[in-house]
């Protein structure tokens, strides 16, 4: 009966490890800030890009938080699906990913971002930019406004290209309490069974 118990315990604390640890202790998350004030008065596009090139592994993009003057619904080009109100998600699994957004300008938009990488040999890209009304023409920037370069086990590449229209931030992305739990009860767990072991 003993040894039942301890291995339930085991089990149990393989379990709230496996599925605590990984998200109490994600990976960085990106807020980011777009001053819009010197377009007042006009109307274009929120343009978010998730791409890579080559032999990549799956990855995704979650967007959240999301803060402006949109205008009606998303448009969503390969792996990207969501709205502003709930957040987006976009994936690299086709050759072109785009999460595109309506907004009036004059204000300030902001957004959280976060990555789950897969082996990315290659690469992954995300992207910001921002689009006149009528799709033809980047604003703030000849391209983009700022880019996140994405490889599995190296740091992230931040390049900002409109460095008065874009503030970047990384910081620690916070867990859910559910998460910080499992983490905790499988902490626990080791001591229990150490515990076990030592009056076995």
């Amino acid at each position: 009966m003993h040894n039942l118990y301890a291995l339930f315990l085991r089990a149990l604390l393989a379990f709230s490890i496996a599925v605590g640890a990984p998200a109490a202790l994600a990976g960085p998350l990106y807020r980011v800030s777009l001053d819009t004030t010197s377009f007042a008065g006009s109307t274009g596009f929120l343009d978010l890009g998730f791409n890579g090139g080559g032999d990549m592994g799956q990855s995704t993009a979650r967007v959240s938080n999301f803060s402006g003057s949109f205008l009606g619904d998303a448009t969503h080009v390969g792996d990207a699906s969501g709205d502003v109100a709930t957040g987006a998600l976009l994936g690299n699994s086709t050759g072109e990913n785009f999460f595109t957004q309506a907004v009036t300008f004059g204000g300030l938009f902001s957004f959280d971002v976060a990555f789950d990488l897969g082996d990315e040999l290659f690469g992954t890209l995300f992207s910001v930019a921002l689009l006149n009304d009528t799709f033809d023409a980047y604003l703030g920037a000849d391209a983009e406004l700022f880019t996140i370069d994405l490889i599995a086990g190296t740091a992230d590449a931040v390049t900002v290209n409109a460095p008065g229209l874009v503030q970047v931030a990384q910081v620690a992305e916070v867990p859910e309490p559910g998460e910080w739990l499992l983490l905790a009860t499988g902490l626990l767990l080791i001591g229990a069974t150490r515990r076990l072991q030592q009056r076995g």
